[in-house]
């Protein structure tokens, strides 16, 4: 039988460049972080989700201001259901999750028992968000430490196509089509994001514990002339039983907004491009030119338009995930100095 672990190693593989450390905060402007970490013992037992975001407000001074901040926590079961949540600053609502599964309907389901937080892009509202594909990257670190499991068929049927990684051909379908194997991708060692010199640069997340995989995101807002600069951030990593943490899926957007011209103090986007830091397949990168579509439409817009019409194999999910993450910057350009 062939090797799961010699089999990915042989494989090409996508880029391989992590970021180490995190720019500066701009004077006058808006910086969020957020942490997802999802930990897990074992096929059919529990997991348990760690979520930590803040909104950062840096005066023209340089002096700094938390406007939000939030913590969630939920556990599921073996088949996914939420069996428990809560959060800081508590919110009753939430308890109307338990018994919701966290693979399909959750985003909906709260945004829909949280609209104002949904409305007005809250911390919380990116953490729930968030939820979904955290649960699908932690699947792939708990697969690894079972070299007997494989996709099942009717799952890799599903997914074929899903986006530039899985297109049929491609190096993840190709190869399990070939061996019957199903590559289970491993990332480079993950610098850490941290900075020396300024213990503001990010929330506390605290470290990643073994056998948990963690999602980060920063989004940089500031006034850059007649528009608005924007960053955006977003990395996956793992960090199994043994080794080091590895990076799977990371990409740094960047974005020109300006005031859209219908005259509802909504934003449109001027510019955008996207660098793919690291991925784990080489046709991967082809879904970057995507971003394009982006210019022209309004960024209250950016999560509707994503889930709609970015779809099929000239996309990426995570990169989805980052273009519907900008979407806050139209609420957090409020807060401006």
């Amino acid at each position: 039988m062939t090797d799961r672990a010699a089999l990915v190693a042989s494989l090409p593989t996508g880029p391989r460049e992590p970021v180490e450390g995190t720019p500066p905060r701009r004077a006058g402007s808006v910086r969020r972080t957020t942490s997802v970490d999802e930990g897990w013992d074992d096929f059919g037992r529990p997991r348990r989700v760690r979520a930590v975001g803040r909104d950062l407000v840096t005066a023209t001074d340089g002096t700094a201001k938390v406007h939000d901040t939030a913590m969630l926590s939920l556990v599921t079961d073996g088949s996914g259901t939420v069996t428990e949540v809560g959060a800081e600053p508590p919110d009753p609502r939430l308890g109307h999750l338990i018994g919701t599964g966290v693979r399909s309907g959750f985003r909906a389901a709260a945004a829909s028992l949280l609209p104002d937080h949904h409305e007005r892009c809250s911390v919380l509202s990116q953490l729930l968000d968030d939820v979904p594909l955290a649960a699908v990257i932690a699947s792939y670190g708990l697969t690894r430490e079972h070299p007997e499991w494989n996709i099942p068929p009717e799952a890799a049927a599903r997914l074929r196509d899903l986006c530039s990684g899985w297109a049929d051909g491609a190096t993840m379908i190709g190869t399990l089509d070939r061996t019957g194997i199903f590559p289970i991708p491993e990332g480079p060692p993950a610098p850490s994001l941290m900075v020396d010199d300024d213990p503001l640069a990010w929330h506390d997340a605290g470290p990643v514990q073994r056998r948990t995989v963690r999602r980060v995101r920063r989004l940089d807002l500031w006034r850059d002339g007649a528009h608005l600069g924007l960053e955006v951030y977003f990395r996956d990593s793992h960090l199994g039983r043994e080794g080091p943490e590895d990076v799977l899926h990371e990409y740094t957007l960047s974005a020109a907004l300006a005031p859209a011209a219908d005259g509802t103090g909504d934003l449109r986007v001027e510019e955008a491009d996207v660098v793919a830091h690291t991925l784990p397949w080489p046709e991967c990168p082809a879904a970057t030119a995507s971003v394009r579509r982006v210019v022209g439409l309004r960024v209250r817009g950016l999560a509707e338009a994503v889930r709609t019409g970015f779809t099929g194999t000239s996309t990426c999910t995570h990169l989805n995930d980052v273009l519907r993450s900008a979407g806050a910057a139209a609420d957090l350009a409020e807060l401006l100095p």
